[in-house]
């Protein structure tokens, strides 16, 4: 099964992959915003379940993957533990202020920030953030919705500017940027995970969107490559041994340019071009459909609309995803690995390769289908 939108598509992680060790951000200290009053939603958010676990613990466990100390700001005694304290705003009602309460308490020159509503924070999301943080004062993540100032980085000399906007009465974290070294990492810049990652849940509604979102289990690979190595035909050849197997395969390809499917002069085309979101041609024997986005959606939407009757979906592409991922390298290309070059991707899984390689994480046969069928199938379908 094969669905190809007229967008491109961002993949999230199904079935989660082993976590591979990396070093703490011991100059950072995680700060959750705790001290918010959850008006709109109507109850605590940071108690909120989603899979089991509350907000609150889902992030301070994210958190203890990537920093050496962590802290709450917001008067949180409910929430505090002796490695997690919490610390009442001097500055309540803002999240400036508790900004200002994280910066303040903390023993790092750099603290990174989470809001307590937000289910789906990633890890790789927010080292690829902090890692930027030593040439600047500010780093947060620009979206087509804006600028997203409290999941972000932060140094120690912004204190005495928020300081002095806050006793000035002006509750605006915009307002301090222009003083202070800012990078704004854009859309393109991000992990392709990060309209996930950064979902936070301010209504009842949010939540029951965020909760269904969870619930989904349909296990997702990625086979990623430097053009030219052959991952289209390598895809192809383990759509066919998983299909002999009797799984049920959905199949998505990640175009990160505009593509078109439809022929000029067709019915559909038409549709198309006299301005339908979603056109669908359909027929006794299978569907195809084309949908316009302005924003490419969340692939926790495709997955449910397109594949939830599928045992596995295998993917070709994605390589700046977190998506649990099997990189393809031939011989002859001589080149490094997209996923153990200048950047470390811990969501890779296993290399397939045609030539012996040191890796710290399983070696393939490029050549032996059915071996790669044998390590997908054992790790993602029993």
């Amino acid at each position: 099964m094969l669905y190809t939108l007229e967008s491109s598509i961002i993949c999230t992680v199904m079935t989660k992959p082993p976590q591979i060790l990396q070093p703490l951000l011991n100059d950072v200290t995680g700060v959750i915003l705790a001290g918010g009053r959850s008006s709109r939603m109507g109850r605590d958010k940071a108690t909120l379940e989603i899979g089991g676990t509350s907000l609150f613990e889902n992030i301070a466990g994210v958190f203890s993957e990537l920093f050496a100390s962590s802290l709450i700001a917001g008067d949180r005694p409910d929430l505090s533990r002796p490695d997690l304290p919490a610390f009442a705003d001097e500055f309540p009602g803002s999240a400036l202020g508790g900004l200002y309460t994280g910066l303040k308490h903390a023993d790092t020159p750099y603290i990174f920030v989470s809001a307590c509503d937000m289910p789906f924070v990633d890890a790789t999301l927010i080292r690829s953030l902090a890692e930027q943080r030593h040439r600047y004062d500010v780093v947060l993540p620009q979206t087509p919705a804006g600028l997203e100032p409290l999941f972000a980085c932060y140094s120690k000399n912004c204190m005495e500017i928020m300081r002095r906007q806050l006793e000035d009465g002006n509750f605006r974290i915009l307002d301090i940027y222009p003083q202070l070294r800012v990078r704004i990492v854009t859309e393109d810049e991000l992990p392709e995970n990060w309209q996930k990652a950064l979902t936070n849940i301010n209504t009842p509604q949010d939540y029951s969107k965020a909760a269904e979102r969870k619930a989904m289990t349909v296990p997702v690979v990625s086979f990623v490559a430097k053009s030219g190595t052959g991952k289209t035909t390598l895809v192809e050849k383990l759509i066919r041994e998983m299909k002999s197997r009797g799984y049920k395969i959905g199949a998505l390809k990640h175009d990160a340019h505009r593509f078109e499917i439809d022929h000029e002069g067709k019915d559909s085309w038409r549709f198309t071009q006299a301005g339908a979101d979603t056109t669908v041609v359909s027929s006794p024997e299978k569907m195809a459909m084309v949908k316009r986005y302005q924003v490419e959606p969340p692939i926790e939407d495709t997955l449910a609309a397109c594949f939830a009757d599928v045992d596995i979906v295998l993917t070709e592409g994605f390589k700046r995803s977190s998506l649990p991922k099997i990189e393809i390298h031939r011989q002859e290309c001589r080149r490094e690995l997209l996923c153990r070059g200048e950047f470390h991707d811990p969501s890779l899984i296993a290399v397939a390769s045609d030539e012996p390689l040191e890796l710290d994480v399983p070696l393939l046969d490029l050549d032996d289908i059915a071996a790669l069928a044998d390590f997908i199938e054992a790790r993602f379908l029993r």
